[in-house]
């Protein structure tokens, strides 16, 4: 039998790259059937076998090698659907006289081109882009006083606003390669080692999808530091010094309220559990390739479906602009890498988790109503049922030492040692005994949450000790050496309810303490291993709600290694309000945000309706001394007046001079009885709010 053997490369679909695969050719086959040709045709037909022979070796071995793809497909993190239309975003304007240049950098002499043998490798990040500020929900009459205030705006204003259109490629980055094989994150680095240049030309008035916007061009650039082998394993076109791979990217062209204007179309909530996002914590969930079906525990929307894509939300609502991420593989340079060196660099050592003290700094109250059927009642993080007050905040453990903390893969029955406890409300399993949050010297009923999905969710090390590559997920879980397990405020259960807690008058500085692996669960050294190098376990004290008793794992623990698994800061909790009625962080405007506001204190008798009654309220005359805007909240019967969200409010308007009145219908009370069925909160502040200094 003739048989010719030989290579075909077939590339996969999703990425472009090619994998050689071995195929047999049988001639004898295919002229087995041919007994009854004339010589001729049989002559005819060997010649054709031998031209296809010939035509099989010269594409056997290709004269130059196939490039590999310089841009990466957009789909949603986590395995979720396409979008299924393009988007129509707005592209940077190349008019932008502040471009990002690259570091000045002479390429040292290496032994090999791939940067093997170097001490470590480098990327650079940059990328144009445009950020602005919306001005469709503006009234016509303050429409250009309000952009002037814009267009007058300091450049640190302006900088600030950048930096939170940046924090939106957190996501994307940082969980880059968890849809495809042979990919990994390309993390965004920490904040202090970012370089964005405004355009010297300033803010201009334009369009973008037919939306009234101030826009203001900037370049940004970084320096990924990291494991020389490490550029090459998480995307293959950056395997070479010199090589380039491209992020296609979408922004809002205006970064800020984002949730307000879009609902959750473009937050991915996958891994997380319902009822994980708000109108601060946005920033770290933006996915703009969630479309509006992608739902399930690994889609992007676990709270609710909107009607909405991402970029079909972005164009109707505030204008999108797209722009190409670049990264490119730096010869290593010392005096670069220590530019953007940044975070302990301990080659070598044991894991070593720190908690980061300054993360407990992100924080906010806020009021929520929890049904009976909540989660968060089966996991004890509430009181009871009903309105609660509850101070969410960041809890992140940074992994300081030189190895990756590796906890392993979960098992669906932990029978045999319990140490992960499946939650049915999160749909994922927790690592018991994990961390606990109090508020020092303060007595609370309730005790904080103790169990976590011990993940790499961002790299706070930017240096040779910490690798770009990981597998650590709720499924398989631990914490690569450099980076961090960071519970983000908002996230559900990411708080200490405070609804029973005494707070006098003039509001309570309190302390906010987190711990850490305080029972000892996770090893901060050395496992110890039986013959058969498998892990020796042993007796804990602590049993699950069935009453099995939880093992832990046997370690030789480093010296000291508690001794950075603590850490607490101060937090001032007011006697009533909400984040709602704190003063803003950044310079904003108009009814949608949920700063600034005061609550208008209106004797109970006023502020109690019957639900469905149409309701006209005057504003206090020296409130309308200036612009303001009016927000209207429901009401607690236990809780009083309630200083709502955005997403919580009945009714919003702007109030002018000549107007000091609101209508509305009473809404009724959740928590309300036949005496009070019904009733509201007035919130108001002027529709200018300045940042808090």
């Amino acid at each position: 039998m003739s048989q010719i053997r030989y290579n075909c490369a077939s590339p996969f679909l999703a990425t472009g790259r090619c994998s050689p695969a071995t195929h047999d050719l049988n001639l004898s086959m295919i002229v087995s059937h041919n007994r009854f040709l004339t010589s001729r045709l049989r002559l005819t037909l060997w010649l054709a076998m031998l031209l296809l022979l010939f035509l099989v070796a010269c594409t056997d071995e290709p004269e130059t090698e196939a490039e590999l793809p310089t841009s990466a497909a957009t789909v949603a993190i986590d395995p979720t659907a396409a979008p299924t239309e393009a988007a129509t975003a707005t592209t940077a304007t190349e008019a932008a006289t502040a471009t990002a240049s690259p570091a000045t950098v002479e390429p040292v002499a290496t032994t090999s081109s791939s940067g093997a043998t170097d001490p470590g490798g480098l990327i650079q990040m940059t990328f144009d882009s445009q950020v602005g500020v919306l001005l469709d929900e503006v009234r016509a009459d303050l429409r250009e006083t309000i952009a002037a205030n814009i267009m007058a705006q300091s450049e640190a204003e302006w900088l600030a606003r950048a930096e939170r259109q940046v924090r939106l490629t957190r996501l994307r980055l940082n969980f880059r390669g968890f849809n495809e094989a042979g990919i990994g994150p390309l993390p965004l680095t920490p904040r202090e080692i970012w370089a964005i240049e405004l355009d010297p030309a300033g803010p201009q008035r334009a369009e973008i999808n037919g939306h009234d916007l101030i826009l203001l061009n900037y370049s940004f650039k970084t320096v990924i530091v990291t494991d020389a082998a490490s550029p090459g394993t998480v995307e293959p076109a950056l395997a070479e010094i010199g090589g380039l791979w491209t992020e296609p990217f979408v922004f809002p062209a205006d970064p800020d309220l984002l949730t307000q204007r879009t609902g959750n179309a473009c937050i991915n909530e996958a891994g997380f559990p319902p009822n994980s996002y708000d109108s601060h914590n946005y920033l770290e969930l933006y996915d703009f390739a969630c479309t509006a079906d992608s739902a399930g525990a690994l889609g992007c929307h676990r709270t609710s479906l909107p009607t909405l894509s991402c970029q079909q939300a972005l164009d109707s609502f505030i204008g999108s602009v797209s722009s190409d991420i670049q990264f490119e593989r730096l010869a290593w340079d010392e005096a670069v890498a220590a530019q953007y060196r940044i975070g302990p660099n301990n080659p070598g050592t044991l894991p070593d988790l720190e908690v980061v003290q300054n993360d407990l700094g992100v924080n906010h109250i806020v009021y929520r109503w929890f049904p009976p059927e909540d989660c968060a009642l089966a996991e004890e993080a509430v009181g009871s049922a009903g309105w609660r007050r509850i101070l969410t905040f960041n809890a992140t453990v940074h992994n300081i030492g030189g190895e990756a903390l590796n906890i392993g893969e979960v098992a669906a029955i932990d029978v045999l040692h319990n140490i992960f406890e499946y939650s049915p409300c999160h749909d994922h399993f927790h690592y018991s005994n994990y961390g606990a949050f109090d508020l020092v010297d303060v007595a609370l009923p309730f005790s904080s949450k103790k169990a976590f999905c011990v993940q790499s969710t961002s790299r706070f090390s930017n240096n040779e000790s910490s690798p770009l590559d990981h597998a650590y997920s709720c499924t398989d879980q631990g914490i690569q050496a450099g980076w961090v397990d960071e519970y983000i405020a908002g996230l559900d259960v990411q708080w200490i309810d405070i609804t029973e807690m005494p707070v006098p008058a003039d509001g309570l500085n309190a302390t906010l303490g987190f711990s850490s692996n305080g029972d000892g669960f996770i090893c901060e050294g050395e496992p110890v291993l039986d013959a058969n190098g498998e892990q020796v376990w042993e007796p804990s004290g602590f049993f699950t709600p069935a009453g099995a008793e939880i093992d832990r794992p046997v370690c030789e623990f480093v010296d000291d290694w508690d001794r950075n698994n603590y850490a607490e800061l101060g937090v001032f909790i007011p006697a009533t309000g909400t984040a709602v009625t704190q003063a803003c962080s950044f310079a904003t405007f108009g009814p949608f945000r949920d700063c600034g506001f005061s609550e208008v204190e209106l004797p109970e008798a006023e502020a109690i309706c019957q639900p469905g009654d149409e309701m006209t309220v005057s504003l206090p005359a020296d409130l309308l001394a200036t612009d303001w805007t009016v927000r209207v909240c429901e009401r607690s019967a236990l809780q009083g007046g309630l200083a709502c969200e955005y997403r919580d409010s009945l009714f919003l308007t702007g109030v002018d001079r000549d107007n000091g009145t609101v209508s509305f219908t009473c809404p009724a009370m959740r928590d309300g009885s036949p005496r009070l069925p019904g009733g509201f909160t007035l919130l108001v502040g002027p529709y200018w709010a300045d940042r808090a200094e």
